[in-house]
C-alpha cells in the first residue's frame, strides 16, 4: 500500500516538473516540410548563442549587422543565401551559401561542408527563423528576422530556447551602423 502510494506520489511529482519546464522536445521543423516561399526575401542576423568558451561566436563578435537576401536555386532542391555583413570597422563583406534540401530529411546540408548540419525550430515569432548549426567543431544557434528590431518576448524566447539547448553564450548583433545591401 505504502509503495503504491509513494509511486503515486513521484508520478504526481514528476507531471509537476514536467509542467514547469520551458524545454519543448518537439520544436524542430523537418526542413523537407517547411515552406520554402515563406523563406523567401530579406533577414537581417540578430543573435546567437553557444556555450561557453566554445569559441562558436567568435567569428560574429566583429560584426555590426548582417542583411541576407534568400531565394530559391534554379537547381531545385537547394536555396542561395546572400548575405552583406558590415563589420564594426565599418567595411562590408559579401557571402553567399546555399543549403541543399533533401526529401525526407529532417535538416538542411550546407553545399561545400558535408558535416554541418543545420535544423530548424520552431517559434512563436511569425517573421523569426531559428537555425541551430552544428558540425565537428562549432554548435551555435542563430536568430534571423524579417525587421532589424524585435520585440524583447520575441529575444526572450530564443534565449529559453537556446538555454534548454545547453547554451549559455548569448551574443546580441549590435546594428548600430548603416547596412551593407547584399547582392539581387
Amino acid at each position: 500500500m505504502i509503495g503504491s502510494a509513494w509511486k503515486f506520489v513521484l508520478y504526481l511529482y514528476g507531471l509537476a516538473i514536467d509542467s514547469l519546464s520551458v524545454c519543448d522536445g518537439n520544436n524542430r521543423l523537418s526542413a523537407s516540410s517547411v515552406n520554402r516561399t515563406e523563406y523567401m526575401g530579406h533577414w537581417y542576423f540578430l543573435a546567437a548563442a553557444a556555450t561557453f568558451d566554445s569559441g562558436a561566436l567568435e567569428i560574429f563578435k566583429v560584426m555590426d549587422n548582417t542583411k541576407f537576401l534568400v531565394r530559391e536555386s534554379t537547381e531545385g532542391e537547394k536555396l542561395e543565401f546572400t548575405a552583406a555583413i558590415r563589420v564594426k570597422d565599418g567595411s562590408c563583406v559579401p557571402r553567399k551559401w546555399i543549403y541543399l534540401l533533401t526529401d525526407g530529411s529532417t535538416e538542411l546540408r550546407t553545399e561545400g561542408h558535408p558535416d554541418r548540419l543545420t535544423q530548424l525550430f520552431s517559434s512563436s515569432c511569425p517573421h523569426c527563423a531559428v537555425l541551430k548549426e552544428t558540425d565537428s567543431s562549432t554548435a551555435r544557434l542563430l536568430l534571423y528576422a524579417r525587421s532589424p528590431q524585435l520585440e524583447d518576448r520575441f529575444m526572450e524566447e530564443f534565449k529559453d530556447i537556446a538555454a534548454c539547448e545547453g547554451y549559455e553564450d548569448i551574443l546580441e548583433i549590435p546594428q548600430k551602423l548603416d547596412y551593407c545591401q547584399p547582392d539581387e
